[in-house]
């Protein structure tokens, strides 16, 4: 048996080493008693078929990754080997990666090409690229792709003759609206005749003070009544001057109108006091100037006291509601001489036949007939 080298052996330097040419390196470092540890040892790759068929004969074929000696290279020629199959295979992966295509690279398509709307003309194929269609999907009929593609249509914008049209249309229907809102309202409640008045001062308000309502009593008349109201300007929310307008309460028809009216004298005075203030007469002519509007079916409004009566208004003049007739003043009164411009205001009447409104009523009860007949009432 050989025995091992003495570690007093001298070693050869590295530098001897890598310049020594490989089989020399082996023969020379290794002694024979290694050498035949290797070529016995259990490494399959050592193993190489001889040419009897035994593994590890010394008379087999030679490998070319032997050395001469019949030994199996174990060095870095064969870490050389091993490093080009794994550099080989890796290669492959990539490339085959990159030939396929990853499961992460082809979602964000799908999904970019699910988000874009129908404006750019792909709406039809909203479908997700990465997602297979099982039996419930498949089974689908064909129209629910073609009810898609019909959605979309209404969205398409509007050319721009289809928009200049709404346009006018719209502004059509304003102009319409407008001139339904300008066109004088039928009068309410047309088939009540005591309906459908306006306040014959424009502003005023009716007044609350009892002896310019119907039913207050008159006692210089030898005990007669009001039978109208009065619109003073301290009592009635609005100036009445001789300036005032007075319009008409309702549409309808001048059946008197004075235009030849002359003022009442300190004689006439006399004589009405002489006459103890009875007859029709006489009321008449306390009224002062004054104008007279028919309203059909028995109503008839009365304007007295006027100063003045608007011009063109005239005996079988129609009039419509709002209309200016005349002015306020003090015609008929005894301040028209005495102390002119103290007693200006309107005595204003709705006649129903041959009687008054608020005719046997308390003057709140009278009252509350004419806001009604205004359209005040609450």
């Amino acid at each position: 048996m050989v025995s091992p080298p003495s570690p007093s052996t001298s070693t050869p330097s590295a530098l001897t080493w890598s310049m020594t040419p490989l089989r020399h390196r082996l023969s020379r470092s290794m002694p024979p008693w290694r050498r035949k540890a290797i070529r016995r040892s259990d490494s399959p790759w050592g193993q190489q078929p001889s040419r009897g068929g035994l593994p590890g004969g010394r008379r087999g074929a030679r490998s070319p990754y032997s050395n001469e000696s019949g030994s199996w290279l174990i060095g870095p020629s064969w870490l050389y080997v091993l490093a080009a199959i794994v550099i080989f295979a890796a290669a492959a992966a990539v490339a085959v990666v990159q030939a396929t295509g990853s499961d992460d690279s082809g979602e964000p398509d799908a999904l970019q090409a699910t988000s874009v709307g129908p404006a750019d003309g792909i709406g039809e194929s909203q479908q997700p690229a990465s997602a297979e269609p099982n039996g419930t999907e498949a089974a689908q009929p064909a129209q629910q792709t073609q009810s898609v593609e019909q959605s979309t249509e209404p969205r398409q914008p509007v050319s721009e003759a289809q928009a200049q049209a709404q346009a006018e249309q719209a502004e059509a229907a304003v102009e319409q609206e407008q001139a339904d809102e300008e066109e004088i309202a039928p009068e309410p409640e047309a088939d009540n005749p005591l309906r459908g008045f306006v306040i014959p001062i424009a502003g005023a308000c009716i007044t609350e003070f009892p002896g310019h309502l119907p039913g207050s009593p008159r006692v210089y008349r030898n005990d007669g009544v009001h039978e109208g109201l009065d619109f003073y300007e301290w009592a009635s929310c609005t100036a009445v001057r001789y300036e005032t307008e007075i319009l008409a309460a309702k549409a309808g028809v001048v059946i008197r109108a004075d235009l030849d009216y002359v003022d009442i004298t300190p004689a006439d005075w006399d004589r009405f006091i002489s006459a103890n203030w009875e007859g029709e007469e006489i009321l008449d002519e306390l009224r002062g100037r004054q104008v007279w509007i028919d309203h059909g079916r028995g109503i008839v409004s009365r304007y007295a006291h006027l100063s003045a009566i608007a011009e063109g208004i005239a005996a079988g003049t129609e009039v419509r509601r709002g209309q200016v007739i005349g002015y306020p003043g003090e015609s008929g009164q005894q301040e028209v001489y005495a102390n002119p411009g103290t007693d200006v205001h309107l005595h204003f009447e709705i006649r129903v036949g041959d009687g008054w409104l608020g005719q046997g009523e308390t003057s709140e009860s009278a009252r509350r007939l004419y806001l009604e007949a205004f359209g005040l009432a609450d």
